[in-house]
């Protein structure tokens, strides 16, 4: 479960950053990009789950948890740079399946993000956030979610299986 903390409440920002999961290293905090890099990498293998279907297991972090985080995300947690971050590689990775099940509820909670998330954060007038809106706008307008993300099926064979084994040197494939 997402968790916000209020940076107002820490003695110095280290120990907020700390707090909210920033790794330090030699006694050094990890910078902001770094920290963003490692939220999004998250939040992509979050999505990839909720996005895996395998045929005749069940996901229980399918399309439903995926549904249910995303609507708690947004109406919980504030719009900020962490939060866009997050919001934007998750939607990259589960949007698809996401839309193909609960379609128009799915482009419904887009506005939302467009009128509402993406409001909130212009309103902040930061300039460093302006890609990160322009990335999830994008998302939006130009219907990502209706594309099959790169990955999403797995592999069912190997290139190197396929193949057959190399005759000339005797190597084989066990």
């Amino acid at each position: 479960m997402a968790f916000f903390l209020f940076q107002s409440v820490f003695v110095s920002k280290e120990g907020y950053q700390k707090a909210i999961g920033y790794r330090e290293d030699d006694g050094k905090i990890e910078s902001t990009t770094d920290y963003l890099k490692r939220l999004a990498s998250y939040m992509k293998l979050y999505g990839a789950l909720v996005q895996t279907e395998v045929q005749g297991v069940e996901n229980i972090h399918g399309p439903n948890e995926g549904w249910a985080w995303l609507a708690r995300f947004l109406n919980t947690l504030p719009a900020n740079m962490f939060t866009a971050v997050a919001l934007n590689a998750f939607l990259q990775t589960a949007g698809f399946v996401l839309f193909k099940k609960y379609r128009s509820q799915f482009r419904k909670l887009l506005n939302i993000i467009s009128n509402d998330f993406l409001k909130a954060l212009r309103e902040r007038r930061d300039p460093e956030m302006n890609p990160i809106i322009v990335e999830i706008q994008s998302y939006i307008e130009d219907n990502e979610y209706l594309r099959e993300p790169e990955g999403r099926n797995l592999q069912e064979s190997l290139l190197s299986s396929a193949m057959g084994p190399d005759s000339e040197s005797g190597i084989g494939y066990y």
